[in-house]
């Protein structure tokens, strides 16, 4: 797998949802490690943010194509 093609489309189109989501969730996951290694108290917190954000990102992405290839079957 290429990295390019977790951000773009089966077409080969830069995805803006698609790179919103990955780079934000490098962007998550670099400010938990420094958390971590500052041993803050709200890192449980924050990895709780993190793990919502990387699993809603995905669900709601999921549930909107579903939702779309629902209607183009009508």
């Amino acid at each position: 797998m290429k990295l390019t093609e977790l951000i773009t489309n089966d077409n080969g189109r830069l995805s803006t949802t698609a790179f919103i989501q990955f780079f934000g969730a490098l962007l998550m996951a670099g400010i938990l490690t420094y958390c971590v290694y500052l041993d803050r108290s709200y890192t449980p917190e924050l990895f709780m943010t993190f793990a919502i954000f990387c699993a809603g990102g995905a669900a709601t992405k999921g549930f909107a194509n579903a939702i779309g290839n629902k209607g183009d079957k009508q």
